[in-house]
């Protein structure tokens, strides 16, 4: 019996020193805390490491979803100044408010954890490591400017503990200084991504968690209670728009005696045409961007910037610019332009129909972008000369028309028959798109192209057409061929609406859908 109760004193003596040697090892972590001063808080505040790595080897799992994220408004600079945008690539910093969560009735000491160099998560790689502080200065900022932390502040753990708290019915609005951070959008959006972890403690279970004043940053108290207790959202991004550039490309032609315009005719055959060209950044979302080439559908490199490794197919025409104004590299800030220039010899050419493309960079010097312009159309009319009359008696042996074809479908159905038209086909080429053959066109747009700028288009397809109604548009063709006996050349072109009926499956009749054009040449007296 002596024995007995012996070895049930020993037994308590051993568990209450191992009570004591716990309590040690939970307050050397505030212990360390309060040591950190200047550099090494703010360095705590930013963070380096990510939930996982906090925690230790053992693997979490982040099942629970007691603590979450729901938003975050009210972004701004280290400045103060509302923050909507960052250039891609760049490390920058943000102040932000954010709305946080719980579903359980109370959950003690929040870390949340901010993946910020472009990683897909926060569980590893390099975050900023937070805690729901009290109201303190934004340690980036100047002393008394903006202050970060919870003016709602809850605490329900004992003192000294004091990484706050939260309940479901006292969701916390927590303002946290974020500091470089990748300017990277999320995918299939253009906002920052900021992938994120929340962690928690357990009430009557959360080990002591002491943050020192005054600027309150993250300590290894804040870590969950169990690997299940954290919850992540890989795919959170904050309001900030990462730069996409983008410009627009207009390109004109001047011959003698004429304004410039994006169609010219020539009366001196083998005479210059100069080509203007205007590159405008006003399609991207914000930034300057860098302008590193110009391309020429028929005369190939006009200009590229030094160093630049982009290359242009080579031009249709061999003849290469006689002069050019355009000078590269330019920076172009957003809402501004660059104009140039480029002059040709057209030779005998009778028939000229080019594009010019622009290429370069966006803000961060890297994201590229690639713009065609509009296309330009210039020809040759002669006028009435021993040279015409000679031509046409002996050197005529094929010629080029352009075509202005108008397309009519029309619902001749019975009454509540509407029918839908889905697609506008061509037996040779597509009309709905600008290209070295269709000059330009109404169909299929909701604004005219090329040639056809500035006249309304006809609609985007599908397109509902009532009974008794139309559907009508334009295009305009050009067709090149060999001269018949008779000097004269012809084109065949059939035009074939997809229809379907108002979804009865009845077969939809068409009539009708074909032209041919025929143009003559003929010889002038001298």
């Amino acid at each position: 019996m002596i024995r007995t109760s012996r070895s049930k004193c020993l037994a308590g003596l051993y568990v209450f020193s191992l009570m004591v040697a716990v309590l040690m090892l939970l307050r050397a972590s505030p212990a360390s805390a309060r040591r950190l001063t200047g550099k090494a808080v703010k360095a705590a505040d930013s963070g380096v490491a990510c939930l996982q790595d906090v925690y230790g080897s053992k693997k979490l799992v982040c099942t629970a979803n007691d603590v979450t994220i729901a938003s975050v408004d009210n972004i701004r600079g280290l400045d103060g100044k509302p923050l909507t945008s960052c250039t891609p690539g760049v490390d920058f910093a943000f102040i932000g408010d954010f709305h946080v969560t719980t579903t359980a009735s109370s959950r003690q000491n929040i870390g949340i954890y901010f993946q910020t160099a472009g990683g897909t998560n926060a569980l590893t790689g390099t975050c900023s490591d937070n805690i729901i502080g009290q109201l303190h200065d934004c340690p980036m900022t100047t002393p008394g400017t903006l202050q970060c932390g919870s003016s709602t502040y809850t605490e329900s753990d004992a003192a000294p503990d004091n990484c706050g708290d939260t309940t479901s019915a006292h969701p916390e609005v927590v303002t946290i200084e974020v500091t470089g951070v990748k300017c990277q959008a999320a995918a299939g959006t253009t906002s920052v991504a900021l992938p994120y972890c929340t962690s928690w403690q357990q009430p009557n279970g959360a080990i002591l968690c002491e943050s020192s004043p005054p600027l309150y940053p993250w300590v290894s108290g804040a870590i969950p209670g169990t690997v299940s207790k954290c919850s992540c959202n890989n795919g959170f991004t904050v309001p900030i728009a990462v730069q996409s550039p983008a410009v627009s490309v207009s390109k004109s032609c001047t011959v003698p005696g004429q304004t410039a315009q994006t169609s010219c005719t020539m009366s001196d055959p083998g005479g210059s045409v100069t080509y203007n060209v205007t590159v405008t950044n006003d399609q991207s979302n914000f930034g300057s961007v860098t302008l590193k080439q110009i391309c020429d559908t028929q005369y190939g490199t006009i200009a590229t910037a030094a160093g630049y490794a982009g290359t242009c197919p080579n031009g249709t025409i061999a003849n290469s610019p006689t002069s050019t104004t355009c000078s590269l590299q330019q920076a172009i800030a957003f809402g501004g332009n660059y104009p140039c220039s480029f002059t040709v010899s057209q030779g005998e050419d009778s028939d000229v129909t080019n594009i010019v493309t622009a290429k370069g960079v966006g803000a961060d010097g890297t994201t590229p972008f690639s713009q065609d312009s509009n296309s330009v159309e210039v020809t040759v009319d002669e006028a009435a000369s021993t040279a015409t009359t000679t031509k046409s008696l002996a050197a005529i042996k094929a010629g080029c028309a352009t075509v202005r074809y108008g397309v009519d479908i029309h619902n001749t159905g019975a009454a509540d028959e509407s029918l839908s038209l889905t697609a506008l086909t061509d037996d040779q080429v597509d009309i709905t798109t600008v290209t070295s053959t269709i000059l330009g066109t109404t169909c299929g747009v909701a604004n005219g192209a090329g040639t056809l700028s500035g006249t309304a288009g006809a609609g985007t397809l599908p397109a509902t057409i009532a009974v008794g109604g139309h559907y009508i548009c334009q295009f305009d063709r050009q067709f090149c061929s060999a001269l018949d006996a008779s000097g004269c050349i012809s084109h065949t072109d059939t035009v074939t609406p997809s229809l379907s009926d108002d979804g009865e499956g009845k077969a939809v009749s068409n009539t009708g859908g074909s032209l041919t054009v025929k143009e003559c040449f003929t010889a002038s007296a001298p």
